[in-house]
């Protein structure tokens, strides 16, 4: 044990014991400093542009720089009583960053036009063009009639492309459609409705059909069968989907690699 007194010994061990005091200080000292550089500022200034639609004013921007300087130092005070262990939602919301972190390094590359021309061949049934209808329609409320099937089965003896906007009732949403996918129709009178426009011949007044909200006498006045869509028309929906099919791929290959870096356990 002669070398515990050996003055070399111990002026090494009180050097170390020096520089990891001296480290720890040096780390809870930076800790201690919050700097909000030029780039903070511009990230809070565009987002506050891209949620109200202008530009902070100068006494709103220091508000924002206010905020994020707060939140900073709650952040680290938290992280010091470990608040951020075992905590649900911090664990999946950092899953989550890093999924689009790897999400996008895989975008760094913009696809050419070629990939997203034979994906689009790949996937052309996605981008089919729905049928579309053009109607008009006359609506009969059962709440305003006592029977409102048989005033609109009398109103079709005398309805024509004339006198059909002075006949029913106000209706909440529009009386003439254009171009309208059945979705679109669905959405707004119901799928039985629907099931009784496509089966109406072009050209004349026909009813009384039933909807949510009643009796309608329609008119349907052109059909636009579905079809293909051409590449240029799609293009954008393409290139979106192409762009997120590259995502789940980069995370799918990522967590695979991550898989061999670990030892799995799973104790039942």
């Amino acid at each position: 044990m002669r070398f515990i007194r050996d003055p070399l010994f111990v002026f090494i061990v009180v050097g170390v014991l020096l520089f990891a005091i001296d480290s720890t200080r040096q780390e809870e000292s930076a800790d201690r400093n919050i700097v909000v550089s030029k780039n903070d500022i511009r990230r809070l200034s565009d987002q506050w542009l891209s949620q109200m639609g202008n530009e902070p004013s100068s006494t709103e921007l220091d508000g924002l720089i206010d905020a994020h300087v707060r939140e900073e130092m709650f952040v680290r005070e938290a992280r010091k009583l470990g608040l951020e262990h075992d905590d649900v939602i911090i664990r999946r919301r950092l899953a989550q960053k890093l999924q689009f972190v790897v999400g996008d390094r895989a975008l760094l590359e913009a696809p050419s036009d070629q990939a997203l021309r034979s994906y689009f061949d790949r996937h052309q049934e996605r981008y089919r063009v729905a049928e579309r209808l053009n109607f008009s329609h006359v609506f009969f409320s059962p709440e305003r009639r006592n029977n409102a099937a048989e005033d609109a089965s009398d109103a079709l003896r005398s309805i024509h492309d004339k006198n059909w906007r002075e006949l029913g009732d106000s209706f909440m949403l529009r009386r003439t459609y254009t171009q309208a996918t059945p979705a679109e129709i669905r959405r707004d009178f119901g799928s039985r409705f629907m099931t009784s426009l496509s089966s109406l011949s072009i050209g004349t007044w026909q009813g009384p059909i039933i909807s949510g909200y009643g009796q309608h006498l329609v008119k349907l006045t052109q059909r636009y069968p579905a079809r293909e869509s051409t590449f240029d028309e799609a293009a954008e929906r393409v290139r979106n989907d192409f762009n997120l099919d590259r995502r789940v791929e980069a995370n799918a290959a990522e967590l695979e690699v991550m898989r061999e870096n670990y030892r799995i356990r799973i104790d039942r």
